[in-house]
């Protein structure tokens, strides 16, 4: 119980006031640039992961007015300055990089997608839904269970959202990611059907 109130308490400091500490770890996110990226990269991705609640309970995910909104603020201000432009531009981009960065995104994704905006982003990107849902994706064990858990955290958020769920827009992404549930983390290769061997007859 004290450390989710230090968590939250961290969380909102590094997005209080007009210039957050945040913008720091959302800035190095999504930087692809330099020779020290790949594990600044990581870092701040599962940081991000942490900030928005990932690791915290589904009642303590949504933080304070101000620090909802420097986290929005924020995302978008770093999608317009990428070539990416939207902020499931920017996810996708990490999705699609090698499996280290791609367990970090599914840890962001976890924690930032219980927020509607959020949500609609990810929604609104086909690509980031079919690698979530994709079961072959990941092939180490913590890998499909990253995978699993963001794919299980987005459609919760879908179906608690009103909004959403009655858009007949999304009805099937909603079906894709309800599949994808039931079929668990891990990748089960299908059963291959015994086919009859047709023999030619001997020749006497």
């Amino acid at each position: 119980m004290v450390f989710v109130s230090l968590a939250i308490r961290g969380a909102k400091l590094l997005l209080s006031g007009t210039s957050p500490a945040a913008r720091h770890v959302i800035d190095a996110a999504f930087d692809r640039q330099g020779p020290e990226r790949h594990g600044r990269q990581l870092a701040a991705l599962h940081a991000l992961g942490n900030i928005s609640g990932e690791t915290r309970s589904e009642s303590d995910i949504i933080l304070d007015a101000e620090a909802e909104d420097n986290l929005l603020r924020l995302l978008y201000e770093t999608a317009s300055r990428s070539s990416k432009l939207t902020p499931s531009g920017l996810f996708l981009s990490v999705l699609q990089q090698d499996s280290e960065i791609r367990i970090a995104g599914y840890r962001m994704i976890s924690g930032l997608v219980s927020r509607p905006w959020c949500l609609m982003e990810i929604c609104s990107r086909q690509e980031i839904i079919n690698i979530v849902t994709d079961p072959s994706t990941e092939t180490t064990k913590i890998g499909m269970e990253a995978r699993y858990n963001c794919c299980k955290r987005i459609h919760k958020s879908l179906t608690q959202s009103s909004r959403v769920s009655a858009d007949p827009a999304f009805a099937g992404i909603a079906a894709k990611l309800q599949e994808a549930v039931g079929m668990g983390p891990y990748l089960h290769r299908k059963r291959v059907e015994a086919q009859p061997i047709v023999m030619t007859a001997d020749r006497f």
